[in-house]
Order: C-alpha cells, then sequence, then structure tokens
C-alpha cells in the first residue's frame, strides 16, 4: 500500500468513526427531546458501531504510518544507490583536462603579459632618465620636459605616453586574469560569489583545498621532477605550499 492510498483508506475510516458518534448523538439528542422509540439496544449498538469504527481508524493510522516508512526507505535505498554509482562512476578526466587547459591559458597569458610589461618599462626607465637629465639642463621647463618631444613616462606603475597619440601602460597579469575569471562566470551569479569567496584565502591554501575536492586535479597538477628541478628556490617552494611538488619530494619531506 503506497502512503497515498493509505492516507485515503484512513480518512474513509475517520469519516466512517465521525458519522457513527453523530448517529449516537442524534439518538441521546431524541431521548432527551422525549422520544420512547428509541431503544437502549440502539443506542448500545451504535456504540459499539462506533467503537469498531475507532479501532479501525487506529488501524489506518499503523497502515499509514508502515506506508510512510516503507516509502521512506525505498527512497533512501534508492537514493543510496545513485550516490554509490555516482562515486564509482564519476569521471574526473575531462574536468582536469580542462583545468590543465585553463592553467596553460592563464600561463600563456601571464607570459605575454610579463613580457609586454617589460617592454614597457625598458622604455619608460629611459624616458625618466631623459626627463631627469633634461630637468638638469633647464630646470625652468618644469616637471616634463620631455613634453618638448611629445612624450612622457612612468616606471611604477609602468607606463609611456606620446602625447596627442596615446598611451601604453602596463596591466599586472593578476588583474587581466580576474577580468578573463569575471567573463567566465558572467551568466551565474552564483560561481561569481563562490569565486570571490575562493580567492579571499590564501592562494596556496585555494589550491590545495580545492584540488583535493576534484579527485585525480591534485595529482595531475604536480610538476614533474625535472621542471622540480629547474624550478627557483622560490618557486619550490610555492609549489611545495600548493602540494603541487613531486611524490617524491613529498615522501622526502615527511
Amino acid at each position: 500500500m503506497t502512503p497515498t492510498e493509505a492516507r485515503e483508506t484512513l480518512d474513509t475510516a475517520r469519516t466512517e468513526a465521525a458519522q457513527a458518534h453523530e448517529t449516537i448523538e442524534a439518538l441521546a439528542e431524541r431521548v432527551r427531546a422525549g422520544d420512547e422509540h428509541v431503544t437502549a439496544e440502539q443506542i448500545a449498538g451504535q456504540r459499539q458501531l462506533a467503537e469498531l469504527a475507532e479501532l479501525r481508524v487506529e488501524a489506518a493510522e499503523r497502515k499509514l504510518a508502515a506506508a510512510v516508512a516503507a516509502d521512506r526507505d525505498a527512497r533512501a535505498n534508492a537514493i543510496g544507490a545513485a550516490v554509490r554509482e555516482l562515486v564509482n562512476e564519476d569521471d574526473t578526466q575531462p574536468l582536469i583536462e580542462a583545468v590543465q587547459a585553463a592553467v596553460a591559458a592563464l600561463e600563456h597569458l601571464v607570459r605575454l603579459d610579463a613580457a609586454r610589461t617589460a617592454r614597457i618599462h625598458a622604455v619608460a626607465r629611459d624616458v625618466v632618465a631623459i626627463n631627469e637629465e633634461l630637468k638638469q639642463v633647464d630646470p625652468a621647463a618644469g616637471s616634463w620636459p620631455s613634453d618638448a618631444y611629445d612624450f612622457r613616462g612612468q616606471t611604477f606603475p609602468a607606463s609611456v605616453t606620446a602625447l596627442r597619440e596615446g598611451r601604453t601602460a602596463a596591466v599586472p597579469p593578476g588583474r587581466l586574469a580576474a577580468v578573463a575569471l569575471a567573463l567566465a562566470l558572467t551568466s551565474d551569479r552564483q560561481m561569481e560569489a563562490d569565486a570571490r569567496e575562493t580567492l579571499k584565502a590564501t592562494t596556496d591554501a585555494v589550491v590545495v583545498r580545492v584540488t583535493g575536492e576534484v579527485p585525480g586535479l591534485a595529482a595531475a597538477l604536480r610538476v614533474s621532477p625535472e621542471e622540480w628541478q629547474a624550478a627557483s628556490v622560490e618557486t619550490r617552494y610555492r609549489l611545495r605550499q600548493q602540494g603541487r611538488n613531486p611524490i617524491e619530494q613529498q615522501e622526502r619531506a615527511a
């Protein structure tokens, strides 16, 4: 019996019990009104019927409780089976490959931006140097004697300006990466909120925590022994903090 069927049975039993009690009350009221045709046997018989109806209500309540419990047990077993199926069949490889591709793309972005920043900084350094030299030659020329040559520049943040033509400025790679992430998450505010919350933590801690939540991802992001050997001391420290050092390095550290 399903819970729905059990509830219908209970509703029917309660209706019959209520009707039985109404009949008893109606007989009693007739007696109070002076009706001598109502017999004790009628009232007693009706009370027996009402008692039987109440017992049927109790029986229906028990059946409903049993049906609800059986339904809950069946649903829990089905959900448990779905959980086990998901755990056993979850394929994280496409996700791992996507993360690796995203990391590679961001590394490419950082390399391009770093090279551009280096070019801008080199020219900006020359601008600052010649501007100071021009100041010394002509103190009355003001803060930017290089204006006479139609350019300005500064080293922090690095930028150069060709007057009346335009300006070129270095952009920190972290900001570009943040823009890329924001663009990728524009369609989902909850994902944006999750990203903001995650990035509040220390970057290395985020790497350890999040990669640990995707089976196989932490191992896939480890550097090779060759990459480890080629890394600087500072880079090795960061890799170790992120749990990305080679397995043998972890075993030695342990």
